[in-house]
Order: structure tokens, then C-alpha cells, then sequence
């Protein structure tokens, strides 16, 4: 009855954890350990092995209100370790499953942060399984009953533990920890206790966890409700003169009028995709003959109207646009390269998601035929609807991007 009574009170804490979310800290911790056995018993040798736990951590006043207290919390802890150990002389090898209650006092020596943790802890254990095997023709097979195992399920352990705890950035701290056990009596002939351990363990904060992707969703929705009353500058593509010039030296002057007019119906084909497609923000055209003057911020003469024709200097927010192009580029997202609408700083640096996704990519291929990309140049080109899915696509997600979750 007191067994069931101590595996009801490990198991309750990982129920209480669901409901109390307005606690200070909560989470999960993992851990690999590793059994310290062979301090007593040259012949054994420890196995790496791990754990996996929940926790649910709180001050015990509130921080900075005094000068002791404040620097003072408690953890408690309730998880499922792995444990083993091998025996050299004999090559067998000894296995045991516990499931813990670890309660914690730990102390922050900064009062201005809690980067630093040091901690004491209590930690009862309940056996649930343990298994011996030995090395039989180069493998390990389980032994159906062992004398040399004498440890049952049911079994109550009680461990001491020390250790540090350090943080590694917004969610996660590294602990390096000592278990101690006082109830371990194994020796040369029997396998009798839980064996003492090292641990090293990474504590992932479920709070720090979720403020961080609060805090993150926050400034993307910011920017992009910034982006959306800016402008976006659209560079289109010039005609391939050296190409041309090549194409008339070799008296094929329809293939060069042909390049010339493909380049212009595409460019053609892409202001009216934005024009229908497109209304996340205010757009402008410019060709990449002007591209370093765009990139040096002088926008005088640049901007071209639906027509292809220069027009005048167009008054927009120079302080805030960012700049897209339908052009080959190797994908900051997919990490391969891509024909497509990629879209960029003020310094042409790629923007990250939702600005750049597989949503924003054609495909090499055009209409999926390898041959195209050898002969696009010359003899192909994309539809107008190809364009149109892509941007109706990233129109989409930029203005779904803006609306926050939380």
C-alpha cells in the first residue's frame, strides 16, 4: 500500500504542473548519467545511460525582497531514469529502471539575474523494472533469473544530490549534477541498491520557452506591419545585351528581336501579376541597370511606369522599403538555388521568413522539363500565371503574417 501510495505522489506533480501554468517556471529536463560503481568496486564499470523528468520550479519569496531569502528557490521534480553498469570479470551486465521524485533547494548567489544556480536535493526512487545479461557469443542475452541480482521491483531507493546549474541562453540551462546514494549495498557478489551516478542534464524552461516565441511573434508581426506602409521596390530584368550582340554578329537578328521582346513581355507579365496580386504595400519598378544606384539610395531617374518608361522622381518613404526581384538566386530558406521572387533589405540582403519561403519559388524548370532551362534564354519564357500564383502566394502570407496569434 505505501508503495502505491509513494508512485501515486511522483505521478501527481506532473498533473498539478497542467494547471498551475501562472507559476513562475515549469518545464522538462533530460539527462545522461553515469554510474560512479566502480569507486568501491574496481571490477565494475559504469554504462551512459539517461533520464527524462518534469519540473516545476518557484521562489520561495519573491526575488530582491530581502537580503537572504530572495536569492532562494525550490524544485521539485518527478521523472524516469535509466541506469547500469557492467561487470568486467564476469561480462555481465546490470540494468535498473527508477522512477524519482527529486526535491531541490537551490540558491542564486547574483541578485541581479539567476544565470548561476547552486542546489541540494533529496531524490526517493521506486523501482520498476531491473535486468542482468551476459555476453554470450558476441552478444548480450538476457538472464531469466540471476542470484547475482537481488534487487526487486518495488524497490525503495534514496539519493542525496549536488550540483550547478548554469543558464544557456532564453530557454534552456545546463546542470552538472552528483546523485548519492545512501541505500546502495551492492558489492562483488550481488547487484543490491540503486548505484550512485554523475549527471549532466539540460533543463528546458516551458515558460522562458513560450515568452520567447511571444517575443519573436511580436517583433516579426511589427515588422511586417512596418514593411506594409513602406514600399516595395520591384527590379526587373534588361534584355541580355551581350547575348543580342552575339546573336547579330551571327546574322540571327530574329533570335536576338526574339530575346529582346521575350525579356520585355516578361517584365511586362510581372508588373501586371503585382498589379492584380499584390497589395501588402505600395510597389515601384525599377530595372537592374540602376541596381547600385538604388543600393546607394539615390532613387533620382530609377523608377520606371507600367509601360517600361522612366518617369518621374516618385515621393515615397525612403526610410522604410525593401527591394524584390523575379530572379535565380540560391534560397537562404531551401538552401538550393531557385528562379523565383526573392525579396531583400535595403542592402540586398535576403530577408528570412514568411519574406522568403517555398512559397516564392518557380522551379528551375519550366513546366517542369529539364530541356527548358538550357533554351529558356533563347526560345522560352514563363507564363503570366506563373507569376500570379506565386505572388498571390506570398501576398498571402505576409498579410496573414501581420495579424498576431497570441
Amino acid at each position: 500500500m505505501k508503495k502505491l501510495l509513494f508512485v501515486w505522489g511522483l505521478l501527481l506533480p506532473l498533473g498539478l504542473l497542467a494547471q498551475r501554468l501562472y507559476e513562475p517556471n515549469f518545464g522538462m529536463v533530460l539527462s545522461g548519467n553515469f554510474s560512479t560503481v566502480h569507486a568501491n568496486h574496481e571490477n565494475y564499470v559504469g554504462r551512459g545511460m539517461g533520464s527524462i523528468a518534469a519540473f516545476f520550479q518557484n521562489p520561495i519569496t519573491p526575488y530582491h525582497s530581502n537580503r537572504y531569502l530572495n536569492r532562494l528557490d525550490y524544485t521539485v521534480e518527478a521523472g524516469l531514469s535509466w541506469l547500469g553498469f557492467r561487470d568486467a570479470n564476469s561480462d555481465k551486465r546490470f540494468q535498473a529502471n527508477y522512477i524519482d521524485l527529486s526535491l531541490y533547494l537551490n540558491y542564486v548567489p547574483d541578485q541581479m539575474s539567476d544565470d548561476l544556480r547552486l542546489f541540494l536535493g533529496f531524490r526517493p526512487s521506486y523501482l520498476n523494472f531491473t535486468q542482468s545479461s551476459i555476453l554470450s557469443f558476441g552478444e548480450y542475452r538476457d538472464i531469466i533469473s540471476d542470484t547475482q541480482n537481488i534487487n526487486q521491483i518495488g524497490r525503495m531507493d534514496y539519493c542525496g544530490v549536488i550540483g550547478v546549474s548554469v543558464n544557456m541562453g532564453d530557454v534552456a540551462n545546463l546542470e552538472l549534477r552528483y546523485v548519492h546514494s545512501f541505500t546502495n549495498n551492492t558489492n562483488r557478489l550481488y547487484f543490491n541498491g540503486r548505484p550512485s551516478a554523475v549527471e549532466v542534464g539540460l533543463r528546458l524552461s516551458a515558460i522562458r520557452l513560450r515568452d520567447k516565441l511571444i517575443k519573436e511573434e511580436k517583433s516579426l508581426v511589427g515588422d511586417l506591419n512596418k514593411r506594409a506602409q513602406g514600399t516595395l521596390l520591384v527590379m526587373l530584368e534588361e534584355p541580355d545585351e551581350r547575348l543580342i550582340k552575339q546573336l547579330v554578329e551571327e546574322n540571327k537578328v530574329r533570335d536576338a528581336d526574339f530575346v529582346r521582346n521575350l525579356q520585355y513581355q516578361t517584365n511586362k507579365n510581372i508588373i501586371q501579376a503585382f498589379r492584380s496580386e499584390f497589395d501588402f504595400c505600395k510597389v515601384e519598378f525599377f530595372m537592374n541597370t540602376n541596381a547600385h544606384k538604388v543600393g546607394k539610395g539615390d532613387f533620382e531617374g530609377v523608377f520606371i511606369d507600367d509601360n517600361l518608361l522612366t518617369k518621374p522622381l516618385v515621393d515615397f518613404d525612403t526610410s522604410n522599403y525593401f527591394i524584390g526581384s523575379f530572379i535565380e538566386d540560391v534560397s537562404d530558406y531551401t538552401h538550393k538555388p531557385d528562379y523565383g521572387l526573392y525579396l531583400y533589405d535595403k542592402n540586398f540582403v535576403q530577408l528570412p521568413k514568411p519574406y522568403n519561403t517555398s512559397a516564392n519559388t518557380m522551379g528551375l524548370f519550366i513546366g517542369g522539363d529539364p530541356l527548358n532551362y538550357i533554351r529558356r534564354v533563347k526560345t522560352s519564357g514563363y507564363f503570366p500565371d506563373d507569376f500570379k500564383k506565386v505572388l498571390k502566394k506570398v501576398n498571402g502570407k505576409l498579410q496573414l503574417g501581420r495579424i498576431a496569434v497570441n
